[in-house]
């Protein structure tokens, strides 16, 4: 007999069941019913031991084989991830040093990934037989069944208290005399398409209706409304009631009768219904945007893909370059996707992006309810929208006709996930490149120093935007571009202020140029890099520092706005950062018992309050993390900033990225030396951003703006170059410093994090580590391989865990499958947090 060839599903399965560095990549047979519908890309159901789960088909074709079981189902034949998402997720699993399954799952909408539970239930017998007869663990598990009914195995673990073993045997014993019986519950999806019922009017002569309803005039007058209405859209059941005052009961006769029907639609929730669009008035571009426009288009229009690096200043007009850009992709019929550091940024860009393409535009991050994002997926998975917009993890969005990539503020480190998968957007965006030809690029004011020494290198091509532009109204009614001049910068030495005996958190010149913006009806931003009211509590007699007990950090000083306001006056507590912690400010030094134990240090919370008492009439609004919460509240922030309803906005870093805000005439950093010398390579970098974003904020569209850094530290190179708007000059302090210390991009590091309940245990697990570590470099003889390290981490401990750390650094050609093999001779690393390429050492 002839073998038979039978057609073969390699399927990806979704669980966590599997061992950490299990791929998951198993084969089924397709059934005959299944093998029309199936497709790559699709979530499927299939059995995976005793279980069944759900998983993604990756490839399919016809082999002779035996023994393979049979794939179940597909969970919605709609559902489909498109093949290059799946490419993408591949190079993700690889380069990142995680298990395909776990980068899949963020290539689905919310809500989708199901598995079936096991459940147990008594039989008939079961519900009649002797408890008394049965051993004590099975006469537990079916006494709690007949009281409760069908069970998760779950559900009776938590109840009955034991071991996965014992249960085991005990259902396998119960099951095999009938006394119980096993089945598979999958619970439905926990988020649907919407459904809307609509009203269409089928009677074929109206006044003969109406006649027939003299005795219903409320159905009568919704005949009346629907026939004279002069859309051809169907209206819904909820506008006719509104419009008519007819009732369900009312409505339901109307379809009896046949003079209507009811038909259900699915609607989509629309997270952009609120949304107002900006004034679009696209002005022409200047000659440096037009340079960089059409060289990205011959890219684009080539199909061939192209890395580009626009680096240009802030309001240089990066953002309307890239809406030409994407209405060209989608004049050649290409979807485009544009990423955003966060959502903050992704709000106002929103609205831009809203005036120039409407509807085609879909909207993707974690501010969105999960069934907006379940409807934006589909909508761009079928094509009724062309461009998406979102955080990091929208470079996974259904895009199967992706031409154009565009990464603004690509130096910021939210592009990097903190959590499994740790995959940088901005790379992986990179790789589409050279993946699939899709142009990809990437935007900034302050590109990060491996960016911009690859794009000196020749590796990405840089295309440059060197002035500040402005639009006016020219005298033939047309708006123009104008070159606008970036603001002076002053440096102010808080060592000066504090010797002329000025002790205030702001400088006299500070003070005088908030109070001449603020009586020119102009706005201010003031920042600083530190939330709360003060940075810490200590004790002037012992040097006592008030810390969390879970985390050894030192706790912050914040208002509690909610006692404070019952109060009627400023009531303290301290707050750790990390875990979240709260206690009472101590009266008395728990140490020495001295009463001299005060705050120290300022947050945002702080300079607001100062604020208040300079000006008592300025309107003061604080951005950061602990006053903005709730889904809209950036958009409500922003709008009140616009709309002047703000005069002083105190805020962290979120103040400090890509925001345009035209009244805006004075920016001041309250204290720049804040990170400026943390234990991490990228100090120097974060800083310089950091400042040259912030000062960006000012002098957009207002005359006479300035912006104001205080410090402590005036002479550092970060400070000096952010003061110059002179990137250039910050670039070969920064690079030199690198390339002295074997530093990215001079070398590339993989960062192992471990933590334990004792610090004793967390260092021993840290220093076998590094043992094994250097007997496989040495063994092997791999030239410039180095290990850092062990040490503390800088957050030395967190939630009752410490936190202790080894630092491998390679060589920068070193191809990510060599260090795959060294992680793999070392054995399984359980419990260890692995950072291929980290963004910050701390």
């Amino acid at each position: 007999m002839n073998p038979v060839s039978e057609l073969v599903a390699d399927v990806a399965v979704l669980t966590d069941s599997l061992p950490s560095q299990h791929q998951g990549i198993f084969s089924y047979r397709v059934p005959d019913h299944l093998q029309a519908a199936i497709a790559i890309g699709q979530l499927v159901w299939v059995p995976l031991r005793q279980q069944q789960v759900q998983g993604v088909v990756l490839a399919m074709q016809r082999r002779t084989v035996s023994g393979l079981r049979d794939l179940i189902d597909l969970v919605d034949p709609d559902l489909s991830i498109p093949q290059l998402t799946i490419q993408l997720a591949h190079w993700v699993a690889e380069n990142c040093y995680t298990t395909l399954a776990a980068v899949l799952d963020l290539c689905l909408p919310p809500g989708m990934i199901r598995q079936a539970v096991t459940t147990w239930r008594a039989t008939a017998a079961g519900l009649t037989c002797e408890l008394g007869a049965l051993p004590e663990r099975e006469r537990a598990i079916l006494f709690y069944l007949r009281r409760h009914g069908e069970l998760s195995e779950a559900d009776l673990r938590a109840a009955l208290r034991g071991s996965d073993a014992n249960l085991r045997a005990a259902y396998r014993s119960l099951a095999e005399r009938g006394l119980i019986t096993r089945r598979l519950r999958i619970d439905p999806p926990r988020v649907r398409p919407q459904q809307e019922q609509f009203v269409r009017l089928t009677l074929p002569d109206l006044d003969q209706a109406i006649a027939e309803l003299r005795r219903a005039p409320r159905q009568a007058a919704a005949l009346r409304w629907l026939a004279e209405r002069t859309t051809s859209d169907p209206p819904t059941v909820n506008e006719l009631r509104r419009a008519t005052g007819i009732d369900s009961t009312g409505i339901r006769a109307l379809e009896r009768r046949g003079f209507v029907q009811l038909v259900g639609r699915e609607i989509y929730r629309d997270p952009l219904a609120t949304v107002h669009p900006a004034t679009d008035t696209p002005p022409p571009l200047t000659s440096a945007q037009r340079v960089a426009y059409e060289t990205i288009v011959t890219a684009l229009e080539a199909g061939t893909g192209g890395r580009f690096l626009l680096y240009g200043i802030t309001g240089s007009g990066k953002t309307e370059v890239y809406l030409r850009l994407i209405a060209r992709a989608l004049r050649l019929g290409r979807q485009a996707l544009v990423l955003a550091p966060e959502i903050a940024l992704t709000t106002q860009l929103v609205r831009r992006f809203v005036a120039r393409f409407g509807h085609q535009l879909a909207v993707l991050h974690s501010g969105l309810s999960d069934g907006e994002r379940y409807d934006e997926w589909r909508r761009l998975r079928r094509g009724e929208a062309r461009v998406a917009i979102g955080a990091r993890s929208a470079l996974f969005a259904p895009l199967p006709d992706l031409g154009l990539v565009i990464v603004d503020e690509e130096h910021e480190p939210g592009y990097k996930s903190d959590a499994a998968p740790r995959y940088h957007a901005r790379d992986a965006a990179l790789h589409l490149a050279d993946l699939a030809g899709v142009t990809v690029v990437l935007g900034s004011a302050t590109p990060s120093v491996e960016t911009y020494y690859a794009a000196r290198n020749g590796q990405i091509q840089l295309l440059e935007l060197p002035e500040r532009i402005g639009a006016q109204i020219g005298v033939d009614g047309l708006v123009h571009s104008r070159p606008l001049p970036l603001p002076p910068v002053r440096i102010v030495d808080m060592r000066h202020e504090l010797q002329q005996g000025n002790t205030s958190i702001f400088s006299i010149k500070l003070q005088h140029a908030l109070a001449q913006t603020l009586a020119r009806g102009q706005q201010a931003i003031l920042f600083l890099n530190r939330r709360g009211a003060a940075s810490f509590v200590f004790c002037r007699d012992c040097g006592y520092v008030a810390r969390c007990e879970r985390c050894a950090a030192p706790l912050t000083v914040h208002y509690d706005t909610a006692t404070t306001a019952e109060a009627g006056e400023s009531v303290r507590v301290l707050i750790c950062h990390s875990c979240g912690q709260r206690t009472a400010t101590p009266v008395v030094c728990p140490q020495c018992l001295s009463h001299r134990i005060r705050a120290s240090g300022i947050g945002t919370q702080r300079v607001a309050e100062v604020v208040r008492e300079l000006f008592p009439d300025a309107r003061v609004a604080r951005w950061d993390r602990d006053s903005i919460s709730g889904k809209n509240a950036h958009d409500a922030l922003l709008e009140a900033m616009v709309r002047h309803e703000i005069d002083v906005l105190v805020g962290t870093q979120m103040i400090a990225k890509g925001l345009d805000l035209p009244l805006v005439g004075l920016v001041g950093v309250v204290l720049a030396d804040t990170g400026l010398h943390l234990p991490d390579f990228r100090s120097g970098e974060r800083a310089f951003q950091l400042l040259t974003q912030v000062a960006g904020r000012a002098g957009r569209r207002s005359e006479g703006a300035q912006v104001i850094i205080q410090t402590y530290q005036p002479d550092h190179y970060a400070l000096q170059a952010a003061c110059e708007h002179d990137y250039r000059a910050f670039f070969r302090e920064e690079i030199a410093f690198r390339r002295a210390l074997a530093y990215p991009p001079f070398g590339r590091l993989v960062r192992f994090v471990t933590t334990a309940a004792t610090e004793s245990i967390c260092r021993r697990q840290a220093e076998q580590l590094a043992v094994t570590l250097q007997t496989y470099i040495t063994g092997r003889d791999l030239v410039g391989w180095r290990l850092i390290g062990p040490a503390p981490a800088f957050f030395r401990r967190q939630r009752d865990r410490w936190r202790w750390h080894v630092l491998l650094r390679v060589p920068p050609a070193t191809d990510i499958r060599e260090i795959r093999l060294a992680l793999d001779a070392v054995g399984p690393l359980y419990g260890w947090v692995i950072d291929i390429d980290p963004v910050h050492v701390l």
